[in-house]
Parts: C-alpha cells; sequence; structure tokens
C-alpha cells in the first residue's frame, strides 16, 4: 500500500506534537504557547548568546514578515521575549529570552533533544541522512521565491 508523503509527514508531525503536548507538565508549564511560538523559544534558547533578529527567525522558519511580528508580539505580550535596540543597527530589534522564559523552557529543551532520540532510535545513521537529505529537497521544491 503506498502511503502518501504528506499524510505521513502529518502523522508524524501530529505524534510529536501529542507527546510534547502530554509531557510539558513535567517541567511545569501549564500554559504552553503555540507550537511556533514554542520553536520560536526553543530557537532562541539554543541561540542564546547570540544576535537574533526578526530578520533571522522570517529565515529559520520560513514565515512572512507579518507572520513573524505578530508572533512576537504575542510572545512580548505573555513576557516571554523582549525586543532590544540593537547596537550595530538603530533600525532593527535584537530579540532577547526573558528570565521567565528561559526558567520556564531550559528544562523542556532537554526534554526535547530525549524526545529526538526517542523518535531515531533504531534509525541507521545512512538511512537518516537520505531522509534529512530527501527533507531539505522537498523543502527546497515548495519555496516560494
Amino acid at each position: 500500500m503506498k502511503y502518501s508523503v504528506l499524510f505521513q509527514i502529518k502523522l508524524l508531525q501530529n505524534l510529536i506534537t501529542r507527546n510534547i503536548c502530554n509531557d510539558m507538565k513535567k517541567y511545569h508549564i501549564v500554559s504552553i504557547p503555540s507550537q511556533i511560538q514554542a520553536s520560536i523559544i526553543g530557537y532562541l534558547i539554543r541561540n542564546e548568546g547570540k544576535d537574533v533578529y526578526q530578520k533571522d527567525l522570517e529565515s529559520v522558519f520560513k514565515l512572512r514578515r507579518s507572520t513573524i511580528s505578530g508572533i512576537l508580539k504575542t510572545l512580548e505580550k505573555n513576557n516571554f521575549v523582549r525586543r532590544i535596540d540593537s547596537k550595530k543597527d538603530a533600525r532593527v530589534k535584537k530579540i532577547i529570552l526573558t528570565e521567565e522564559a528561559v526558567r520556564l523552557f531550559k528544562g523542556a529543551d532537554q526534554y526535547l533533544e530525549a524526545l529526538e532520540k526517542q523518535i531515531l532510535a533504531n534509525v541507521k545513521e545512512d538511512d537518516l541522512q537520505v531522509f534529512c537529505n530527501v527533507l531539505e529537497q522537498m523543502q527546497q521544491n515548495i519555496e516560494i521565491k
């Protein structure tokens, strides 16, 4: 039986999201942000010490400026991020995590690493490399230029 690639990707995404939502209680995160908000927070944690700007997030997450802007406004409202003036360029704002966000999500980052290990259990390194190459090619195939 041949399965649709889109369907299989969606199923995997659903399983990942379900696992994350079920387990976030372990990290005392009662009101978890949306998936994209959590992804942005995770990106900021992994890039701690680096200057991150809205343009970087647009590029990494392949989202429009208005979409990222709205997400950042919500994250600011919920006290997860702050935008501060850049010392290099007054036209842009550097995005930083609040202490509250770091406190809440630092442990969650360790959980996500463990979940990734679980997902990749019994997957051969060669197969994983092919899978990642195929995913990158698929992204390039549908990326709007």
